[in-house]
């Protein structure tokens, strides 16, 4: 009851704790150098079933985000390419407009298949600073995770940080036929 009188009489605003409620997301700017359409509300506190590599560089390129955002104050769109012998390579992507994503989108997939990469995870930012989207590929499976996270300014420090698993794989332009062998 988030209205009560008190002793008093008087009107009381309680705010009642609801754990499992989540806050309403809204939908991102659909911008033409956004990377992602996301359904962010659309998740699950356990990861879908996913073969190990690909929940692992999600949870690993998840925990270089939060030492990067701890170290930097910031955290921007970034590409995570988990390589066969298990070590993960991290490359900012600059999205100035649509021909250089264009461009990146082919530099990723090159690398991909060049260096015989295993897993891509590509971060995109959803709402401007408090919400992201970690979207990763590998050749059987595809996986997102939102992240939420809370980050103190004048201290530099992160007051908090949530992954979420969502239920369906968010679309991302990065990741489209990534390791499709032709084209």
């Amino acid at each position: 009851m988030p209205w009560r009188k008190n002793k008093k009489g008087r009107s009381n605003t309680a705010a009642v704790s609801q754990p499992n409620s989540q806050p309403s997301v809204p939908a991102p700017d659909s911008s033409p150098l956004s990377p992602t359409t996301v359904g962010v509300n659309d998740e699950k506190k356990t990861p879908p079933t996913l073969n190990g590599a690909l929940k692992s560089t999600i949870e690993k390129a998840a925990d270089r985000l939060q030492s990067k955002l701890a170290t930097e104050g910031e955290i921007e769109p970034t590409a995570f390419f988990m390589h066969p012998d298990g070590t993960i390579k991290t490359v900012s992507l600059p999205l100035r407009d649509g021909y250089w994503k264009e461009a990146l989108v082919g530099r990723i997939k090159e690398k991909a298949l060049a260096e015989n990469i295993s897993t891509v995870v590509i971060l995109s930012e959803v709402d401007g600073g408090r919400r992201v989207v970690l979207s990763g590929a590998s050749p059987d499976a595809k996986a997102s995770a939102r992240l939420d996270y809370s980050f103190d300014n004048e201290t530099k420090i992160v007051t908090s940080w949530k992954i979420s698993w969502l239920n369906q794989p968010v679309q991302n332009v990065f990741l489209d036929g990534i390791f499709d062998k032709a084209g």
